[in-house]
């Protein structure tokens, strides 16, 4: 008799261990692979660029959560109905001449929301392109994503800096970039460290010395020239340019007031 029972049970044994090994389990996602959710924000913000070159003025509205958004961006904050985006998106709005996402990046916080961050490049259809910020809080209704919070913000120097090599908080040599956009000036200012800036492409205009009597420079693409430490000097650019710059940190900037005198 025990014998036989040792025989059952092994038998139910080996039945179990085939039948686990006959179900097979969910494919998981390679590591660095996105999430299912990602890939679902992907598209989303796949269409909706499209739908803004195309001009569709009510998809757009419809991809805005049904209790409305709060439009932030630039200082501001205003919650705006659904209603009111749909008109506005429908007889106030304009498309763009040309329209990109750049760099977003999209981070799912749960089953049913999300942050997405990034950039894009907005061309109006008379105008220079201009680059704004951009990130947003989303929702899902009913397995749609749909957006709560919107920020789009532009930088209102129209110039952005980027590092190349070096500390600019510490001694020694610190090089970075410039990108200025078309119609970008900075007003009358000036370096406690010697700058050597090199145009890279575009053209940069820059008044030096004493400004009251300084002449327009011009320096096309490829030139190289120095701005002497402590030299006010007021910059501007008519078209898209990138600079690379080299100065000796830690270098200070002093900005001009109405009572500064503006002379070497």
């Amino acid at each position: 008799m025990k014998r036989l029972l040792s025989i059952a049970l092994a038998v139910g044994f080996l039945q179990g261990a085939l039948a686990a090994q006959s179900v097979q389990k969910p494919t998981a996602l390679k590591p660095g692979a996105p999430s299912a959710a990602e890939l679902e924000l992907k598209e989303f913000y796949d269409t909706y660029a499209d739908d803004i070159r195309q001009g569709r003025g009510l998809g757009i509205a419809g991809r805005y959560d049904s209790r409305g958004y709060y439009r932030m961006g630039n200082g501001a904050k205003q919650l705006v109905s659904l209603e009111e985006a749909k008109k506005t998106y429908t007889t106030r709005w304009t498309a763009p001449k040309t329209f990109e996402w750049r760099d977003l990046s999209f981070e799912v916080l749960s089953p049913t929301t999300a942050a997405v961050a990034g950039l894009f490049d907005w061309q109006p259809a008379a105008g220079p392109k201009g680059t704004y910020s951009y990130s947003a809080s989303l929702t899902k209704e009913s397995g749609q994503w749909r957006i709560r919070v919107e920020d789009e913000s532009t930088n209102t120097a129209s110039y952005t800096t980027a590092p190349i090599s070096g500390d600019r908080n510490k001694p020694g040599t610190f090089k970075y970039s410039l990108t200025a956009q078309p119609g970008a000036s900075i007003s009358a200012h000036r370096h406690t460290s010697e700058m050597k800036i090199t145009v890279k492409s575009g053209r940069k205009f820059i008044l030096m010395g004493d400004l009251d009597a300084a002449k327009v420079q011009v320096f096309e693409s490829g030139a190289t020239f120095t701005i002497p430490a402590n030299t006010w000097h007021v910059e501007w650019w008519e078209n898209e340019t990138v600079e690379e710059i080299e100065v000796t940190s830690p270098s200070a900037t002093v900005r001009a007031g109405p009572a500064t005198p503006r002379k070497p």
